[in-house]
């Protein structure tokens, strides 16, 4: 988020940077009148912004209970409410607004659900491993006599270590009765993260020496893809209703291409630190953009 307000400030433009730590002394107020729309005014306890004058928004969210107002208070505590009621009001305003938003609720949501989305993947023309999800340990112990070179990992968007299963973990493996499990068939290759912002493909090839590359020693470099491939990120990105999507791809040795999933909220700047590619000053651009099409001030 720093990194997009420090893009959105060499470009000049005008913004207003609502911090999430401020949630607690933040405020909305809406209404909506017959004939006079719909008014929504904003507050972070210094300053105020109409939300019903904002033409595009970038949004990522924090979580309330890593601060310390609410260290050694239950969830349902007045304090944690009013902030997550302003949180869910703001979502709300922002979803049923004509703005553009980076990313609405809705298609954000898809990364809840990796079956889903490696239907829609497989839908914008990418391979994808084979892929086995159960929480029967009889059933995923088949699969992975199958296929003894595969990795587990989660099946919702809470991130998870991607890990290759071995002999070791055999003896965990009725564990999958207490959580459904995602395996998948590994795929040797190299790397690539795609940033799709609306048409705007910024690609980063990844080389590390291990299988989840995000805990490890990588060396990272801007690259581009090839114009199919280009092609499908964009189509995905469409299809789940992003604008801005963070696609994991993998090139085998046959010059193949698969993706694994899609991060509607990715953190970009790992890859723009560690490649030099311009991914927040794209996001800049694809505000401003969205703003200067609107016509309103």
């Amino acid at each position: 988020m720093a990194m997009a307000r420090a893009a959105l400030e060499r470009a000049g433009a005008d913004f207003f940077f609502l911090e999430h730590r401020k949630i607690f002394a933040s405020e909305i107020d809406g209404a909506i009148g017959a004939g006079a729309g719909w008014r929504c005014t904003v507050t972070d306890g210094a300053a105020e912004f109409a939300l019903q004058d904002v033409n595009a928004a970038y949004v990522r969210g924090g979580n309330l209970l890593d601060y310390a107002e609410l260290e050694g208070r239950a969830r349902d505590d007045p304090i944690a409410m009013r902030a997550s009621g302003f949180e869910l009001q703001l979502t709300a305003s922002l979803d049923s607004s004509d703005a553009l938003v980076v990313n609405r609720s809705d298609p954000s949501a898809t990364n809840n659900s990796k079956p889903y989305q490696l239907t829609v993947i497989r839908g914008a023309g990418f391979r994808i491993p084979e892929t086995f999800i159960s929480n029967d340990s009889g059933a995923a112990g088949r699969f992975l006599s199958g296929n003894p070179d595969s990795i587990y990992k989660s099946v919702s968007g809470v991130r998870s270590i991607v890990r290759r299963f071995s002999d070791a973990h055999r003896a965990s493996l009725e564990d999958v009765k207490w959580c459904p499990t995602l395996f998948q068939r590994v795929v040797p290759g190299t790397n690539y993260r795609a940033h799709v912002l609306n048409g705007e493909v910024l690609a980063v090839r990844i080389e590390s020496g291990e299988l989840d590359y995000r805990y490890a020693r990588t060396t990272m470099v801007a690259a581009e893809l090839p114009a199919d491939v280009a092609q499908k990120c964009r189509r995905l990105n469409s299809m789940l209703g992003l604008h801005f999507s963070g696609i994991d791809l993998m090139r085998t040795p046959d010059d193949e291409w698969y993706c694994f999933e899609v991060n509607p909220s990715p953190g970009y700047s790992y890859f723009e630190q560690g490649s030099g590619q311009p991914i927040s000053a794209a996001l800049a651009r694809l505000l401003i953009d969205a703003d200067r099409g609107r016509g309103r001030p």
